[in-house]
């Protein structure tokens, strides 16, 4: 039966290891480190749950204690965009900062072309089938 951390404690080797694989460590690099087997550290890793909600802890907190600075690099990486985006001499530069933006704000590679009926007949044509279709899901 795999140890599923009753215990509600990791221990030294086990706080060694998380450190280890926040670090990028492979597993096996991780038991020769602190003295495992490295079936011992896929054990902590798939089955042990004080292990894993360690690891995820530990890992929600790095990535929280840097999002402040990827918003102060998001800040500056738009003030880049729009310097480059106005620089007349290159064209390329321009291009490339103009593909930047519209990725970034996912209408990069959309198709934008307007579909909408032209005419009432055809509006009212489209509301009748938009309404049937809302009552076929109805049933």
């Amino acid at each position: 039966m795999a140890n599923t951390g009753n215990t509600r404690q990791i221990n030294a080797k086990q706080n060694n290891a998380i450190t280890l694989i926040l670090q990028g460590s492979a597993d096996i690099e991780v038991a020769r480190a602190i003295g495992v087997s490295r079936q011992t550290v896929n054990d902590w890793r798939n089955n042990n749950t004080v292990f894993i909600a360690e690891l995820n802890r530990r890992r929600e907190e790095i990535w929280n204690s840097q999002l402040e600075q990827f918003r102060n690099l998001a800040a500056k990486a738009l003030a880049v965009l729009e310097e480059d985006l106005q620089a007349d001499n290159d064209r390329r530069l321009r291009q490339s900062a103009a593909i930047h933006v519209l990725k970034s704000v996912g209408l990069y590679g959309l198709d934008l072309t307007p579909s909408g009926a032209t005419s009432p007949e055809r509006v009212e044509e489209e509301k009748r089938n938009v309404e049937f279709m809302e009552q076929l899901c109805r049933f």
